[in-house]
């Protein structure tokens, strides 16, 4: 693939009622609406919520920033400034010579493999999981086993019940259902 055609990303500072969203799961969602993005509109939020066992974690690689494909019209820059949840977007120059600042695919993959890593470190046995990365990409199953940076999880669907070892970083926390 040409660098040329390589997504870049929007750099959005976030308000305390922005970072608060982003803790709480749901800013991306309110971003996507403000801005009527489509589904598949790249947004990462560097950010992760998760209860287990009554304890809520929130663990963050860049607190008080999130990101949006760059592909966005620069009209919707007005949005963004009058959004309670941006405080700016980076941009560099003046008036009509404004514009944004941009920061390549490469840098936010390391920032999501930062988060994916932090992420993975709180992997515990007993753990209700989902597959973030890989082939089984959207699995949920229940850690069985720690050993090292690989967490054996047990899958069961209609027609399966299987044990697969995923590297821990593949495996975001989902909501436990205990009270």
């Amino acid at each position: 693939m040409d660098a040329r055609d390589e997504i870049t990303w929007v750099v959005l500072e976030l308000t305390p009622q922005g970072e608060s969203a982003a803790e709480d799961g749901s800013l991306e969602s309110l971003l996507r609406e403000q801005l009527t993005l489509s589904p598949d509109h790249p947004v990462f939020i560097p950010c992760i919520a998760y209860t287990h066992r009554g304890n809520r974690s929130v663990l963050s690689v860049m607190e008080g920033y999130a990101f949006l494909g760059s592909t966005i019209e620069q009209g919707s820059h007005r949005r963004l400034n009058n959004s309670p949840y941006i405080r700016r977007v980076l941009s560099r120059g003046k008036g009509i010579r404004r514009v944004w600042e941009t920061l390549p695919d490469a840098k936010v993959q390391e920032l999501r493999h930062r988060l994916s890593e932090m992420v993975g470190a709180e992997i515990e046995e007993g753990m209700k999981v989902q597959v973030v990365g890989g082939p089984l990409l959207g699995i949920v199953g229940k850690v069985v086993e720690i050993d090292g940076d690989q967490a054996s999880v047990l899958v069961e669907m209609r027609s399966l019940r299987a044990v697969k070892d995923f590297p821990r970083f593949f495996l975001h926390p989902l909501e436990d259902d205990e009270p």
